[in-house]
């Protein structure tokens, strides 16, 4: 999966039964940390009030609705990412949003029908 708003995976290990996987670095970390920190003045290098001023909020926005689309139409295969939220959503320098954390997401052809329906709510 390459796109610039997905978070990049940059390389991975297997070993003794464990996974590690390595990111790109997200400078101003995920958009939870954003929208509930209590001193926003710990965000980036600007002031807490210029931090999602509503150009940048339609940015972020634009940012995840491009990357889904491209999930969902543009690979060789549908990608169902299934636990898009704030913390899953990543800002890089500029506060552009990528998404990240793609473990429960599930693949299927593009014949196949994407409707899916959860009873359980992850984390």
């Amino acid at each position: 999966l390459h796109h610039k708003n997905l978070v990049k995976l940059i390389g991975w290990c297997y070993e003794s039964d464990e996974l590690l996987l390595v990111y790109e670095f997200m400078p101003n970390g995920c958009l939870d940390r954003v929208t509930h920190t209590q001193d926003k003045k710990q965000i980036g290098k600007e002031k807490a009030s210029f931090v999602l001023h509503w150009e940048r909020r339609q940015t972020i926005v634009c940012g995840v609705a491009q990357a889904l689309d491209y999930l969902h139409n543009d690979c060789s295969r549908r990608v169902l990412h299934r636990d898009i939220k704030a913390s899953n959503i990543m800002l890089d320098s500029e506060f552009n949003a990528r998404i990240g954390d793609f473990g429960l997401a599930r693949m299927f052809k593009l014949s196949e029908k994407t409707h899916h329906s959860t009873k359980e709510i992850a984390g």
